[in-house]
């Protein structure tokens, strides 16, 4: 409760004090514009079982991880708040522009976590982007308890994972996450809302793990 208590203070301290780039450390946004462009652009990702579509905005790579890391770890909101515009795009790229659209959600991670972290960053994600783009979110997913993914192998990533969902859903449904590596939470996300009575999900992420192998 206290770690929730001090990642919302943190939130709304933010906005009232300068932002460095976390990695040239000029003041404005992180990342700043110049360092953006430093990004590699991942959008499409390979085929992913119950997904009917799954595209991320960069690679994750040495010039993008230490971004995302900051927003993951430390629950840094200027990062997600300088790529949110960006991620809006790809977002009506992706599934159009027509409002209100599909359902946004996110893939929860692992209440251990969330519970040390005082925060999910998918769900950070998530709701900036639906603010930004003036789209319905809702959680629709509870995670239950199991392996978090950080620091697992890709085959050691493909078990262990479970959703359940919350209420029946219908229609399309746009699940959001931080980094899809080999899909499987991603996967595992979508097959729970389609259990659920979703006709189509669509996975968005920040960032993608170059070279992963088709599913």
């Amino acid at each position: 409760m206290l770690r929730r208590l001090r990642a919302f203070v943190n939130s709304l301290a933010e906005p009232w004090f300068p932002t460095l780039c976390l990695r040239c450390g000029v003041v404005g946004t992180s990342p700043c514009p110049e360092c953006s462009e430093e990004f590699t652009p991942a959008h499409v990702v390979g085929e992913t079982a119950h997904l009917d579509a799954v595209v991320a905005l960069v690679v994750y790579d040495e010039v993008s991880r230490p971004f995302i890391a900051d927003l993951k770890f430390r629950g840094k909101w200027a990062t997600v708040q300088a790529f949110t515009p960006a991620m809006s795009f790809l977002l009506d790229e992706c599934i159009g522009t027509e409002r209100p659209g599909p359902v946004l959600t996110w893939a929860p991670t692992t209440p251990t976590r969330a519970r040390q972290r005082g925060f999910d960053q998918a769900e950070v994600i998530a709701r900036h982007v639906a603010h930004y783009s003036g789209r319905p979110v809702l959680k629709l997913l509870d995670r239950r308890p199991g392996e978090h993914q950080t620091g697992r192998s890709r085959s050691e990533r493909s078990t262990g994972i479970h959703f359940d969902p919350r209420r029946p859903v219908y229609g399309a449904i746009v699940v959001f996450d931080d980094v899809v590596t080999t899909g499987s939470t991603l996967s595992a996300a979508a097959q729970a809302l389609r259990f659920a009575g979703a006709s189509a999900v669509v996975g968005v992420t920040l960032a993608a793990t170059p070279d992963r192998p088709k599913r």
